[in-house]
């Protein structure tokens, strides 16, 4: 009999499948066939950012590092699809049952990305559970807030055909009416901190803005 071949490792495996997956995305949303290079992918940056700081997060605050690295690759490999995060757990479960990956802790990263979604908790809600799920929603948020939030949303198809003063007006609204409360929402204390500091970033970063803006009329 021909020797088994041995399963893929994880990590590598997660990244491959949210890599291929955020490109193909980027494409629709671009209309960008390859191998024309595609203007901006949003998804593949921000799953990265989402895996940096989860594993921050995760660090400083004792969650398992496998279950919140698998997790973090794979939140959004399902995001083109209605109730992403659920349709996502489960191919998350699946993708992750070829790999290595220790199998006792795969519903663990399931629950986390079936947790995910939302950019706001409904306000006095208690703490996301496992932590590994808080840590998990905390840093997809913490991707949100900052000056490279503001960066990611202007790169973006969306912004397609609006100029300065309609983007800046547009994403301020956006930032004051719904980012105030994704600040909020944090779960745990490392993320309600830099959640604070990046929106500060955040206002700072438009307000100047506005103020070259109003400078530069004719």
């Amino acid at each position: 009999m021909p020797p088994e071949q041995p399963f893929e490792h994880w990590r590598e495996a997660a990244r491959r499948i949210a890599q291929a997956r955020a490109e193909a995305e980027s494409r629709r949303k671009w209309q960008m066939e390859p191998p024309r290079p595609i203007p901006f992918n949003y998804r593949w940056e921000h799953v990265q950012t989402v895996v940096g700081l989860a594993l921050h997060l995760a660090q400083d605050l004792g969650g398992d590092l496998e279950v919140v690295e698998a997790a973090a690759w794979l939140h959004d490999i399902c995001k083109t699809q209605p109730s992403h995060g659920e349709v996502g757990a489960q191919e998350a479960q699946a993708i992750l049952a070829r790999t290595d990956f220790p199998p006792a802790k795969i519903p663990r990263v399931a629950t986390a990305i079936r947790q995910h979604v939302g950019l706001y908790r409904e306000e006095g809600a208690p703490p996301l559970e496992p932590l590994e799920a808080a840590i998990l929603w905390d840093a997809d948020k913490l991707s949100k807030l900052g000056v490279q939030a503001i960066v990611y949303a202007m790169s973006a198809p969306y912004a397609n055909g609006q100029g300065l003063v309609e983007r800046r007006q547009r994403f301020t609204q956006f930032t004051q009416d719904v980012l105030v409360r994704t600040v909020a929402s944090m779960n745990t204390e490392p993320a309600q901190a830099w959640a604070q500091v990046r929106y500060q970033h955040m206002l700072d970063a438009l307000a100047a803005w506005a103020e070259e803006e109003e400078m530069s009329e004719t």
